[in-house]
């Protein structure tokens, strides 16, 4: 995978991350006790991970063009951690935050 592919993916990957946590805090406008104190607590667990992402891509894109071929599993393997610590992190989310997706 090049770097602008593996940056494409990356991207893509933040922007749905995001759109969840955006519709997070839309619903939270709509919703009142331990609902609302569950999305709360979902999007104060989330933000952090999509953050990590967002600056990991930000040092990719930043790195030299002719060091991505010596990073790229490092970089590869980092970035699916922290995709999966989203994932897991949305895995844990209770029930009453994650219907709103279903």
């Amino acid at each position: 995978m090049t770097k602008d592919e593996f940056l494409a993916k990356a991207h893509e990957s933040i922007e749905r991350q995001q759109a969840r946590i955006t519709e997070l805090k839309d619903r939270l406008k709509e919703e009142t006790g331990e609902t609302a104190e569950d999305i709360r607590e979902a999007i104060a667990n989330l933000e952090p991970k999509l953050e990590q992402a967002r600056a990991k891509a930000a040092e990719i894109a930043a790195a030299a063009d002719d060091k991505w071929d010596e990073l790229k599993d490092s970089v590869e393997e980092g970035w699916d951690k922290l995709a999966s610590q989203f994932e897991s992190g949305w895995d844990s989310l209770k029930g009453s935050v994650k219907r709103f997706f279903s």
